[in-house]
């Protein structure tokens, strides 16, 4: 939880700023009736304090002082003085986490009667940023509590527990209705989505966020976001972008220390990892790397050790190498690189040679590594690219149509797959079968004369019936 706890301690905005400097009239409610001259002194006793002396009353008086900010939610609409009081209790639950369990403990001991979640669920409902985000980050963090006393094992399900949970269900199916309808990634564009994302954060840092967040499919939902956002990446990415990849994969962090997670996670279906050592590699953003290793180090061993085949897959260790050689203001990150090398280091030397050159493809950096030149290579394996029905001959083809894929790999990709028609009694039939025609023809006029020569060698044996008559 650490890392949450200094991404929640960041400097605050001018708008906090401002907000903290705000003089609210305490005694006007007293007067209205809305609080008692107990709580007014209360009020008098903890606001403009320091963190530590706000604690320190909240840990005496915890319940009493949930009370008295749940009646000035319930019942005082004025926008400055909701903003300000959501303001106090998201200081003092960043300060203190375990304080939110008084709100828990309210609950239970007024027999359900006092419902100090409700006020707050109704701020959802605002249009106001400030109070919709900071409401949302409030139950995030309360909510992610165990829904039972400080100090006390309770064995049956109490009136108390069903209005949590109600509230802990209501909650986690806003964050997913914000994140499934969402137009736009960009903060400016749709704001409550990144709400909703900084609230999933706050939740998913215990078992009881990470269950009910899994119980409203919230990993596969965060695994479609990230491929939405990844599949959009530039070059120049803008700071919204890099704290939406941020927030996703922390996410999937915290989800990972789940074992039964994490083995959905590896099972290869949702495509995790291979976007993970996407975003590694593509994202120079120390907070983003951070958190993506360290997803990586909780998934190595899951799914019976396919996590870690999906890993050297995806071409994790030229990552790690390039990553290795930066210099990091954060030494956790040297300790992660190393710690994957090594662990990964046992599975890249008992792979096969066509594990290998499979991983290669897959991670989309190809190279003239000797596999693609021998023919050795090519007559021994070639029976075994009809696997997944011809998944590699596939990727192959989409690595020439791709924008992204460079002049090398493009090379290599004709190659490859010219060498596949040469070796395969049908490969003539299966490559065109996925396409290749097109691109090959667009590849003849690359700027580049290595991808040229290469894609109109391929193009002549694609389109020759008896390709060897080429050499003669």
């Amino acid at each position: 939880q650490e890392v949450w706890r200094s991404e929640s301690r960041k400097p605050r905005s001018e708008s906090m700023a401002t907000l903290a400097q705000t003089q609210i009239g305490w005694q006007a409610y007293e007067a209205a009736g809305i609080i008692s001259r107990e709580q007014l002194e209360m009020l008098y006793c903890y606001d403009k304090q320091p963190i530590s002396t706000q604690v320190a009353l909240f840990m005496q008086r915890g319940e009493a002082y949930v009370e008295l900010f749940v009646v000035i939610l319930q019942n005082v609409n004025k926008e400055e003085t909701v903003q300000y009081v959501l303001a106090l209790l998201d200081d003092i639950l960043v300060a203190k986490p375990d304080l939110g369990l008084y709100w828990h403990e309210l609950l239970r001991n007024s027999g359900a009667e006092v419902d100090p979640f409700a006020p707050i669920m109704r701020l959802l409902g605002r249009t106001n940023g400030f109070i919709l985000e900071k409401a949302a980050l409030v139950l995030g963090r309360i909510l992610s509590l165990k829904t039972h006393t400080l100090g006390m094992e309770v064995e049956e399900v109490t009136e108390a527990d069903e209005v949590t949970q109600r509230h802990l269900l209501t909650f986690t199916e806003w964050i997913i209705h914000q994140l499934t309808t969402a137009h736009s990634l960009e903060i400016n564009e749709c704001p409550k989505l990144h709400y909703a994302l900084s609230a999933m954060m706050a939740l998913l840092v215990t078992d009881t966020g990470r269950a009910a967040v899994m119980e409203v499919n919230g990993l596969n939902v965060i695994v479609s976001m990230l491929t939405r956002a990844t599949s959009s990446m530039t070059t120049a990415l803008s700071p919204s972008t890099v704290q939406l990849l941020y927030q996703l994969v922390f996410c999937l962090w915290c989800l990972s220390y789940s074992k039964e997670i994490g083995d959905q996670m590896a099972t290869g279906e949702l495509k995790v990892i291979p976007q993970l050592v996407t975003v590694a590699n593509k994202v120079s953003k120390e907070k983003v790397t951070r958190v993506c290793l360290m997803t990586l180090k909780n998934l190595l061993g899951h799914g019976a050790g396919n996590a870690n085949d999906q890993m050297v897959q995806a071409g994790i260790m030229k990552v790690l190498g390039g990553l290795g050689g930066r210099k990091w203001a954060d030494e956790d990150i040297s300790h992660d690189v190393h710690d994957l090398t090594s662990s990964l280091e046992v599975d890249v030397a008992s792979l096969s040679t066509f594990d290998v050159y499979k991983s290669e493809v897959l991670s989309g950096a190809l190279e003239w590594s000797p596999s693609h030149k021998s023919d050795k290579f090519w007559k021994d394996n070639v029976a075994k690219f009809s696997e997944s029905n011809f998944h590699l001959v596939s990727t192959l083809v989409s690595l020439l149509k791709s924008e992204a894929t460079g002049a090398v790999g493009l090379a290599v990709a004709c190659h490859d797959l010219g060498a596949f028609i040469q070796h395969h009694p049908d490969g003539r039939k299966i490559v065109a079968g996925f396409g290749a025609k097109a691109p090959l023809m667009a590849l003849l006029t690359h700027k580049d004369p290595d991808v040229q020569k290469h894609a109109l060698t391929c193009t002549q044996k694609l389109m020759v019936m008896n390709w060897e008559m080429l050499s003669k």
